[in-house]
């Protein structure tokens, strides 16, 4: 029903987005809400998911991150919520070159993700989703304390990585120069990624 929200992000939280538009909140679900900058004018491309009991709203800030987050739920067994997890990742590339690849091993990282899984996302999107050679960027979220990686380690959660495989990674990812939010994130998905 929804192709997109051209409004302001008024609140960000580890798993959803809130966009104000023109005086009406609407929560968005999107993977990686700490890419997006509070108070700022963004237009958030929606999908909108409608059961018996919900109606809910998925978010994502470019089209083609739509187009593959609706590929993925044509793939049995996929829900809205395995999807966005499947997106988080920033590394679609990746992604889509394991589906052409029948690549298990890397599918099978994803949250909730097992071999039969892995191996319906092949079969039903192999051939069926194309590499975009243009890199989509990040809005970065400023902030460089600690609270930027708790909030980095929650939206982890959020995404359905166990608290023990986070936890794992917090030693590594406090080391170096303290990074936003965003940064934080992609770098745990990284780290859970080669895991």
């Amino acid at each position: 029903m929804y192709e997109y929200l051209n409004g302001t992000v008024v609140d960000i939280t580890p798993s959803y987005i809130v966009v104000d538009l023109n005086g009406v909140g609407f929560l968005v679900n999107v993977a990686n809400p700490y890419s997006f900058k509070i108070n700022e004018s963004q237009k958030v491309f929606v999908y909108q998911a409608v059961s018996e009991t919900d109606l809910t709203l998925y978010g994502f800030k470019k089209k083609e991150d739509k187009e593959l987050f609706l590929n993925l739920l044509k793939v049995k067994g996929i829900g809205p919520k395995s999807g966005l997890a499947i997106l988080a990742n920033d590394d679609h590339t990746g992604l889509i070159n394991a589906i052409n690849n029948n690549d298990v091993n890397y599918l099978k990282k994803f949250p909730k993700i097992g071999p039969k899984a892995a191996q319906q996302i092949i079969l039903d999107l192999k051939g069926k989703v194309a590499t975009n050679d243009e890199e989509g960027t990040l809005f970065q979220v400023s902030g460089t304390s600690n609270s930027a990686l708790d909030e980095a380690l929650e939206a982890l959660i959020a995404l359905g990585y166990s608290e023990r495989e986070v936890k794992k990674l917090t030693k590594a990812l406090e080391q170096g120069a303290s990074k936003t939010t965003d940064q934080y994130i992609s770098a745990g998905l990284k780290l859970l990624m080669k895991g």
